[in-house]
């Protein structure tokens, strides 16, 4: 009785073996049929098998091939170009393909920026103010982004134009123009506009974007696209560990304690903006109150005001420091400007364009902030910092004047 027991269960375990094989059997079959949904060869065409190679005396394989064929040759082209949709600075959405390989770029901060991430090779046209020494065979398209060639731009083909804020006034209709073309356009920041701190509140101006801020969102918004972001990465984390140092110390700074200052465009006397810079690096501008982002002030009003500090904004195309020292000099030497506390104390400070925006800007965010706060920033050393700037990132000259003095 015992051993008919035992058989039984033997005949059943095989019954049940055998059922899931059939079942298992089937099942992976199937999925190799030709009408199956996972099958890799065409439905209803069993000669497009793995197995069955596609004979060319036969039609029907040869069409099936060509349309194969025509597949992977649209998915290429489909790969090739596809584009990425950024935000630029200014706010609008710019659709920028993938592979980009030739650029125009239209300012010299943008142009250093750019060779850093690796696309020196892929810059095909520049502008001639503030061009990177590395650049100066590259074509040129024009003085600045308010006197440019259209045409040059247009034969040279670009994947993508790269320019500032300035390229939106459109001083010369070169703006309007690119605009009507196909070619993307990314601004890196928004057009400049009078900003006055009495109307935001702390957290406003605190989270209110700087120079730094600037640069290191167009970097990342690029290497989404080109590529480098372990290198623009490093980048960023170093410049903004001093953006926010500044930001910080700043931040419960009262109004009592803030310097009266006044920044000069050299090239025009008395010619001021009206911007966040100084606020955001301790200070007040003397030209707070204007609904202009850039006027001229009569000196009266200047010396009326009586600015504790006086910050002198020069191009010095060699980074020579006799340049800086000139434009100094001529601030002292004013009999208008001789009782401004700037003066008489000899506050008076100059520095380039350069070093205000690109990745240069913290050379001149930290400057300001040592100038107008010296003794909250007293343990900081922007010379070191862009020597540091200059050996690791940008591979210049570390004599190179920005600010003086030093």
């Amino acid at each position: 009785m015992v051993k008919k027991s035992i058989i039984a269960v033997i005949l059943v375990a095989i019954l049940i073996v055998a059922s899931v094989y059939v079942v298992y059997t089937q099942y992976y079959t199937s999925l190799d049929s030709p009408s199956s949904p996972r099958s890799n060869s065409p439905a209803g065409n069993p000669a497009s098998s793995a197995n069955n190679p596609p004979d060319s005396s036969n039609p029907s394989d040869a069409t099936a091939s060509s349309a194969s064929s025509s597949s992977s040759s649209s998915s290429d082209e489909s790969l090739s170009s596809k584009i990425s949709s950024l935000i630029d600075g200014a706010g609008f959405v710019v659709e920028v393909p993938y592979s980009v390989k030739r650029i125009v770029v239209l300012d010299g901060n943008l142009a250093e920026l750019l060779c850093f991430m690796g696309l020196k090779d892929s810059i095909v046209g520049r502008t001639n103010a503030q061009c990177p020494s590395q650049l100066l065979n590259v074509a040129s398209v024009g003085e600045a982004a308010y006197a440019l060639s259209v045409e040059a731009i247009l034969e040279l083909k670009p994947d993508i134009i790269i320019a500032d804020s300035l390229l939106t006034y459109d001083m010369d209709g070169s703006y309007t123009k690119l605009k009507a073309t196909s070619i993307p356009i990314y601004i890196s920041q928004p057009p400049v506009s009078p900003q006055n701190p009495l109307h935001m509140t702390a957290d406003e101006l605190y989270n209110a974007p700087t120079g730094i801020d600037i640069v290191c969102s167009v970097m990342a918004d690029l290497a989404t696209v080109v590529g480098n972001k372990e290198r623009v990465a490093e980048y960023i984390t170093w410049a903004q560990s001093y953006n926010t140092l500044v930001k910080d110390r700043i931040a419960t700074l009262p109004r009592e304690k803030q310097t009266m200052a006044f920044v000069e465009w050299y090239s025009s006397p008395y010619h001021t903006t009206n911007d966040l810079k100084l606020y955001q690096a301790g200070g007040i501008n003397i030209a707070e109150n204007s609904t202009l982002a850039s006027l001229t002030l009569s000196p009266e009003t200047v010396v009326e005001q009586n600015p504790s500090v006086i910050i002198e904004l020069i191009s010095s195309p060699t980074h020579n420091v006799d340049d800086f020292i000139a434009a100094r000099n001529d601030i002292l030497s004013r009999q208008t400007l001789k009782d401004v506390d700037a003066v008489k104390n000899g506050r008076v400070y100059v520095c380039d364009f350069l070093a205000l925006n690109g990745m240069r800007s913290i050379v001149g965010y930290l400057y300001y902030a040592k100038w107008v706060q010296p003794e909250l920033f007293s343990d900081i050393d922007p010379v070191a910092v862009n020597a540091h700037l200059n050996q690791q990132y940008l591979g210049t000259p570390v004599t190179d004047t920005y600010c003086y003095p030093r």
